[in-house]
């Protein structure tokens, strides 16, 4: 039987690959599941996020939000959570770095969606991003 796609398996494995490498430095924000494994599984009240990461890369830190979807073809705007696209739309007025770091199970393949082109394309009412349009990541 084919295991749940919640997310985990891609932000393991981002996160143990960006700790790899050479100067950067890494940091999780916590989430609902984290808090609630500290709190012997008693569900804990939770604020949104603005992102899964913060990546310090070339003295320049960077919001990564990681995602993963079973589609070949696009990621849907829909599995971006309230705080996250607040956050993103938000970076992207200022010219700040947040991105999205989407795996495609359907592709086997990793893809990078800047803020920037994200408010873009919820600006022309868009409500995903088709993954030709992206530009592919190594892991």
């Amino acid at each position: 039987m084919a295991r749940k796609n919640d997310g985990k398996d891609a932000q393991h494995a981002f996160f143990e690959a960006m700790r790899k490498r050479p100067g950067v430095v890494i940091e999780r924000f916590w989430d609902q599941s984290d808090l609630r494994g500290l709190n012997g599984g008693r569900a804990v009240a939770d604020f949104a996020k603005p992102a899964d990461f913060l990546v310090t890369q070339n003295a320049q830190i960077e919001y990564a939000e990681v995602k993963s979807v079973q589609s070949a073809t696009s990621f849907p705007f829909s599995n971006i959570e309230r705080g996250q696209r607040s956050a993103a739309l938000r970076q992207a007025m200022v010219g700040g770095p947040y991105n999205f770091y989407i795996f495609s199970y359907g592709l086997g393949q990793w893809f990078k969606m800047t803020a920037q082109f994200f408010s873009e394309a919820v600006a022309a009412g868009k409500a995903s991003a088709k993954f030709k349009d992206l530009s592919p990541w190594q892991l």
